[in-house]
């Protein structure tokens, strides 16, 4: 089979490619290719019979332009260690008041004033695979409790139980943290409804920014000045509508980005792609109906 990595890659990581995959593996050659290993970049071809994303996330996909012959993979988990950091940088960024902190001392203020703790606080994760886990192996760390709402309930020693609606995780949680996909289902999912369940003071969002309802949230925003709004995401993104409110915290979509880990992310993506030109079954196969309209 041939196998084209759609995005630029040195010599010495062609080579791994190649040697994983026990395939012809070339760079940006979409024509003739069985399997393309995508960021973004895919070209629908005759030949094609694979889309293998290097990224965890799949909704930027065009679903109705792929026909149903085509196999689609993402890349669950490829990126979650540095998303869950991404996610307690932003929460301890604010919960410490540093952002604060250090405007002041450039105006050559230094006063000291009252910060919290992530110690002991009650922590909800919204999606519990592979970033949710990774967001409570850290959460345990801090010795938070740590609760979880999932489709799924593949647990382990990192959370302490499962509920049973996002209802239940917003009402109890003073922190949540949102780590879902973005599907039919998600979409919206975090609207004025939910919003009023929650009696904490923290939303964290490592997902997407269309789980949530934006007018909802930014009314919520507006109401209540005491709550914050810690996202790495947008709408619209990168074409942001500025002025943000006061209680947001935002960063440009960079969370899932770390250069050390993104060569090993492409050869673990290979490694999916070796299972299906053995003729295994490869992980995290795209159910296609969670994304088309």
């Amino acid at each position: 089979m041939i196998v084209s990595i759609m995005r630029d890659l040195s010599e010495d990581a062609l080579q791994r490619c190649r040697e994983i995959t026990g395939a012809d593996v070339r760079v940006m050659e979409p024509e003739g290719a069985d399997v393309q290993v995508i960021y973004r970049k895919y070209s629908v071809t005759k030949d094609l019979k694979m889309i293998q994303t290097i990224s965890a996330g799949v909704d930027h996909l065009d679903f109705k332009s792929v026909p149903e012959r085509v196999t689609i993979c993402s890349n669950a988990g490829a990126f979650s260690e540095p998303v869950a950091e991404h996610a307690f940088a932003m929460l301890l960024s604010v919960s410490k008041r540093i952002l604060d902190f250090e405007k002041q001392a450039r105006k050559g203020v230094y006063e000291k004033l009252p910060v919290n703790s992530l110690i002991g606080k009650k922590l909800g994760i919204f999606g519990y695979g592979g970033i949710g886990r990774s967001t409570a192996r850290i959460a345990k760390a801090l010795n938070m409790e740590t609760i979880a709402h999932s489709r799924s309930r593949n647990g382990d020693e990192n959370l302490d139980r499962f509920v049973d609606s996002p209802e239940e995780l917003f009402k109890e949680s003073d922190i949540v943290v949102l780590a879902m996909p973005l599907t039919n289902i998600t979409r919206g999912i975090i609207d004025s409804h939910l919003l009023s369940k929650f009696n904490g003071e923290t939303i964290v969002n490592v997902a997407r920014a269309d789980v949530v309802k934006e007018s909802d949230m930014l009314e919520y925003l507006r109401k209540n000045p005491d709550k914050h709004y810690l996202t790495d995401v947008w709408w619209r993104e990168p074409k942001v509508d500025f002025p943000i409110p006061e209680n947001v915290l935002l960063t440009p979509h960079v969370g899932g980005i770390n250069r050390s880990l993104e060569a090993n992310a492409v050869y673990r993506a290979c490694q999916n792609v070796r299972k299906f030109i053995d003729g295994k079954t490869p992980d995290h196969i795209v159910d296609r109906k969670e994304y088309s309209a």
